[in-house]
């Protein structure tokens, strides 16, 4: 099994802080959002955009991942212990239902949601309980 580098993909430093994982995600996700991007390899991309957010942002995540990454060598692939490997599975299932989810939401209500998550709200957003919102507030979003 080989390990996605999840830095590399989001274009920050194993270093960033949080404050620059999402903007680097968000900065991504709307390069590859189908909103934008209607190639054949934007969905690949976005899915492995979301798992990586979904790992680095959450600091037990990030812990076990880091430990895992830094047991790889350079340009060999990474040996992985079969309950950590079992781990990295489950995560890589979780943020691909979240990825559908994403991926079926306009662009602009990702990000309204992902404002809101920071706040603590996660619990009330699921579905499109953002329908409208996304219009009053349309014009903020066009600096992503």
């Amino acid at each position: 099994m080989e390990l996605q580098n999840y830095y590399r993909l989001l274009h920050i430093e194993k270093s960033a802080d949080i404050d620059a994982i999402k903007k680097a995600f968000r900065t991504e996700i709307a390069l590859y959002h189908p909103d934008n991007n209607k190639s054949e390899g934007a969905k690949v991309r976005f899915n492995l955009l979301v798992e990586a957010f979904d790992i680095l942002s959450n600091p037990k995540k990030r812990e076990a991942y880091d430990n895992m990454l830094d047991a790889t060598q350079a340009n060999k692939p990474v040996i992985i212990e079969p309950k950590a490997e079992a781990q990295y599975e489950e995560w890589k299932k979780e943020s691909k239902k979240k990825s559908k989810d994403y991926w079926n939401t306009s662009l602009t209500e990702l990000l309204v949601l992902d404002i809101f998550l920071e706040a603590g709200f996660s619990g009330l957003f699921s579905g499109n309980l953002l329908d409208g919102i996304g219009d009053s507030l349309g014009d903020i979003f066009d600096i992503f």
